[in-house]
C-alpha cells in the first residue's frame, strides 16, 4: 500500500527495540535522480545544531500513525552522511513544481506524491490543474528530468494521467447509493399498486 508524502509530516518515529520515541518527522530528503525518498529529517529535542536524519534503508515500516525503526541507532547526524547532507543543502523540490511534457504542455503542479514504504520509491505524482480539472495522478516513471523550476515528463505522458482512485471510489459510492434509493422507492411504489388479496378473504 502506497504512502502519501504529506502524511508523514509530524509523524513520530518509534524504536522497535525499546519503544522509545526518537522524534517527529520534519521533512523528507528526495533523491531526484532515482525518484525515491532517501532519508527522513527529524525534529528532535537536544539536537540544537546538528540535524538528525534516518537513512531510508534504516526504516522498518511506515504505518498509519508512526514510522518504525529497529533500533535508536538508526538516527544519525546528517553531517555523518555526505550524500544525504548534499540532498539537504541542494534540494530539488517536487511539491509545488510544474510538470511539463517534452512537447511543452503543462500537465499540472505537484501537490503531493505517493511512494512505496518498503524502499521509498516514488510511484505517483499527484497533480492539480491544467489538463484535467481537479486532481490527477501521473506515474513517476514518466518523469525524465527533475529541475529546480520544472519536472520534465516524457512525450505522451498526458495520456497516462489518472484520476485518484479514492475520488473515483467516493463518487461511485455516492452514485450507487442514489441509484439504490431510487430503485427502492420505485419498487415500493410498484408493490403498493399490486392487487394483493387479503389472506383472510374467503
Amino acid at each position: 500500500m502506497y504512502q502519501r508524502s504529506k502524511k508523514l509530516a509530524g509523524m513520530p518515529v518509534i524504536s522497535l527495540a525499546d519503544g522509545q520515541a526518537l522524534g517527529r518527522i520534519k521533512r523528507l530528503l528526495i533523491d531526484h535522480r532515482n525518484m525515491a525518498v532517501a532519508g527522513l529529517i527529524l525534529d528532535r529535542k537536544g539536537w540544537f545544531k546538528e540535524q538528525a536524519v534516518i537513512p531510508y534503508d534504516h526504516v522498518n515500516n511506515v504505518g498509519s500513525h508512526a514510522v518504525t525503526v529497529d533500533q535508536a541507532s538508526a538516527v544519525v547526524k546528517l553531517s555523518s552522511m555526505p550524500e544525504l547532507e548534499n540532498l539537504s543543502k541542494n534540494p530539488v523540490p517536487l511539491l509545488g513544481t510544474k510538470v511539463i511534457t517534452e512537447e511543452g504542455a503543462v500537465l499540472g503542479v505537484v501537490e503531493d506524491f505517493w511512494f512505496e514504504p518498503q524502499d521509498g520509491k516514488i510511484c505517483y505524482l499527484e497533480l492539480k490543474g491544467h489538463l484535467l480539472q481537479g486532481k490527477s495522478q501521473l506515474p513517476a516513471e514518466f518523469i525524465r528530468t527533475c529541475g529546480r523550476d520544472a519536472l520534465i515528463a516524457r512525450a505522451g505522458a498526458e495520456n497516462s494521467l489518472q484520476r485518484p482512485k479514492s475520488l473515483f471510489s467516493a463518487a461511485y459510492r455516492e452514485r450507487a447509493a442514489a441509484a439504490g434509493e431510487k430503485i427502492s422507492h420505485r419498487l415500493g411504489s410498484y408493490l403498493q399498486r399490486l392487487p394483493w388479496k387479503n389472506r383472510n378473504d374467503g
